[in-house]
């Protein structure tokens, strides 16, 4: 029997991350008109979505622009814009990756890593959709008093500090739980 690895609550600091960004930054509401206009643009319609990456089933709406880059906002937002369609593995593997340098790099889990046969025809349905969007990234940092800015981050430095702190405590917690043989 294969020992579980304890989990760590220190392996949740980028979801702790990802929700600070994510609290802060806008999510632009959509209507069906201009969703089903952003899927045209992606040659699909609501009644045949697939992963924009790898043509799998679709499990999953991925901003195709990163919302949290080096733990903090890229200035990209949730909007119809910045979201396409896809599977999960694709959205886990890409993460925060730029779009048309993982699906045409060698990371795990890219198109072309997998074997995808029509990468390339992937790129360009996914520039027509780039050209038609044409986001930019907003600078939020500017937009906030700079003293404002800096205490929220330093919250998010104080957050992953005592989940650290509290990995430590676990450590010694479990330790001494093992020694009463529980798993008997």
């Amino acid at each position: 029997m294969k020992l579980r690895v304890p989990l760590k609550i220190t392996s949740r600091t980028s979801s702790i991350t990802n929700s600070f960004v994510q609290a802060i930054i806008p999510t632009v509401s959509y209507s069906e008109e201009q969703r089903a206009e952003a899927l045209a643009k992606l040659g699909m319609t609501i009644e045949n979505l697939s992963c924009v990456y790898c043509g799998s089933p679709t499990t999953d709406w991925d901003h195709l622009r990163p919302l949290v880059r080096n733990s903090r906002p890229t200035g990209y937002i949730s909007e119809i814009k910045n979201l396409v369609p896809s599977c999960g593995p694709c959205n886990q593997s890409k993460g925060a990756a730029d779009w048309k340098a993982w699906m045409m790099g060698k990371a795990r889990g890219s198109p072309t890593m997998r074997g995808v046969g029509n990468v390339a025809d992937r790129v360009s349905c996914i520039e027509i959709f780039v050209s038609w969007g044409n986001v930019s990234p907003v600078q939020f940092e500017d937009m906030v008093p700079r003293e404002m800015w800096r205490d929220y981050w330093d919250q998010l430095s104080a957050v992953t500090d005592a989940m650290r702190v509290a990995q430590e405590k676990a450590v010694l917690v479990r330790q001494h739980i093992m020694k009463f043989n529980v798993a008997n």
